[in-house]
């Protein structure tokens, strides 16, 4: 990939970081940061997963989601539990109001999404939503990986 190439993508990551907000200091005028935000969404997606499983999914130093957790059970958004096959393994549980909050950020999210698109045809909608398709696929082939269940 030439010079050229590799500018043009930085500059598509540069524009795309903007308008999602992500260099705001907290999430759609939440009370909880971008990364608070995304470790909420990975403990909700995984159901009751290890703090370790959370730090591996997301590649992130085990003491820093540490430190993301005790905030987030601070503000009543997760529990942590005791496995029953491990005495050992906590478990992260979302709690009611962390439900409400991660609903709250999808529909957030949802409705981000939708302003970007709205001045596109549908045939321009539809390109997006391909482009976005092939950059996932690619991204999974290239190695970056998620780890899933």
């Amino acid at each position: 990939m030439d010079d050229k190439q590799i500018e043009t993508i930085r500059h598509f990551n540069r524009e795309y970081t903007q308008r999602l907000g992500i260099l705001q200091k907290n999430v759609f005028n939440s009370e909880i940061s971008w990364a608070e935000a995304r470790i909420l969404m990975e403990i909700n997606y995984l159901q009751s997963p290890t703090p370790i499983k959370i730090s591996n999914n997301l590649e992130l130093d085990k003491s820093y989601v540490s430190r993301v957790i005790k905030r987030l059970n601070k503000l009543n958004y997760v529990e942590k539990t005791t496995s029953e096959e491990d005495k050992r393994a906590k478990l992260l549980v979302i709690t009611t109001t962390g439900k409400t909050v991660v609903k709250q950020l999808n529909t957030h999210s949802d409705e981000q999404i939708q302003s970007i698109i709205n001045n596109l045809d549908n045939e321009e909608q539809e390109a997006f939503y391909q482009s976005i398709n092939t950059l996932n696929k690619l991204l999974e082939k290239g190695g970056i990986n998620h780890v899933e269940d």
